[in-house]
């Protein structure tokens, strides 16, 4: 993290989708090496970004739509800032349920993004798209809205640095678990974690091997990202480490003995092949925390979450019946 914090120390840098779990741990990361965050969210809900860090000194919360881009222009002007990280975006069944308001944010949301950022001079940018965006086409499971509009924005992106010169890095996602993961289907191995510790009993509702890349390494990767400007429309998949559904049963049940977590239904469609360490060796960054590593961190925070009454069975049992 030296390099990161030496780049953008004392820098704003605009986080949209700040109060979502990896904008959570963006914000936590980025003000512990001395950057100013800048958080862009609809909604001013910091209940993430509490979980994860005991302090937000130092944020500034603007509550705000990227579908306004009067809102993101000033925005980025007003508090001059130098990189961008775009996490903002309605998942696979909000942009099912309302197509056009999921196109809205998703892609006219990515392309104000884009044409402020080329307006206020800011070369740095750094925006999430889906590990599952190559295969659109290929795969039926994966052929959603959502997987369009990332699709689309990678090619937008490229659109950018051919005819302006805006340089960004993609970054494509796997599943992301860890604490503050607490909505869509793919949070389910985060969700039986919290049940384990809350000894409440839970199941998985998919099996099969997974991607699964910790929240704080999703976070520290997007920061990298942004610490220099890139030289085009980069794309690096983010695979972190790949395990099964029954390892990661296993390894919960091994840190809590006695938890009632089990297994049921198909495995996901999305790919999860082994990262092929792209982002990392342009970022030089070492490698991602072992599934092991990262499961034990995360029971320890929940741990500690509930043994200081920042969760309660009761919160648990209504996340999830909101995720069932």
């Amino acid at each position: 993290m030296s390099g990161q914090a030496d780049a953008l120390k004392g820098k704003s840098v605009l986080i949209t989708g700040a109060a979502g779990c990896i904008g959570a741990w963006v914000i936590k990361e980025l003000l512990e090496i001395g950057a100013q965050p800048v958080a862009f969210d609809l909604s001013s809900s910091t209940a993430r970004l509490d979980l994860v860090s005991e302090s937000s000194y130092g944020l500034n919360w603007v509550q705000g739509d990227i579908t306004d881009y009067d809102q993101v222009l000033s925005v980025i002007q007003d508090y001059d800032i130098y990189a961008v990280i775009h996490l903002a975006a309605l998942q696979v069944p909000f942009a099912k349920a309302d197509p056009i308001k999921g196109t809205q944010v998703n892609v006219l949301g990515t392309t104000h993004i884009f044409e402020a950022c080329r307006q206020a001079g800011v070369n740095r940018i750094a925006y999430a798209s889906s590990i599952a965006a190559p295969a659109m086409g290929d795969n039926d499971h994966l052929d959603t809205l959502y997987g369009a509009h990332k699709v689309c924005n990678e090619q937008m992106a490229k659109v950018y640095w051919q005819d302006w010169q805006v340089p960004s890095i993609c970054i494509r996602p796997g599943v992301i678990y860890g604490p503050g993961r607490d909505q869509g289907m793919s949070a389910a191995p985060t969700i039986a974690m919290l049940a384990a510790v809350s000894g409440l009993n839970y199941t998985i509702p998919f099996s099969g091997q997974v991607a699964f890349v910790h929240v704080r390494d999703a976070a520290l990767r997007f920061i990298g990202a942004v610490s220099e400007p890139a030289n085009d429309a980069l794309v690096f998949d983010m695979q972190g480490t790949p395990a099964s559904v029954t390892e990661v049963c296993k390894i919960i049940k091994t840190q809590v003995p006695g938890a009632g977590i089990t297994i049921s239904g198909s495995p996901l469609p999305f790919p999860s092949d082994t990262d092929d360490g792209g982002l990392d060796n342009y970022l030089g960054l070492g490698g991602y925390l072992s599934i092991e590593q990262g499961i034990e961190d995360t029971i320890e925070v929940f741990t500690g979450l509930a043994q200081n009454g920042k969760i309660s069975i009761e919160k648990v049992e209504e996340l999830i019946k909101r995720n069932s």
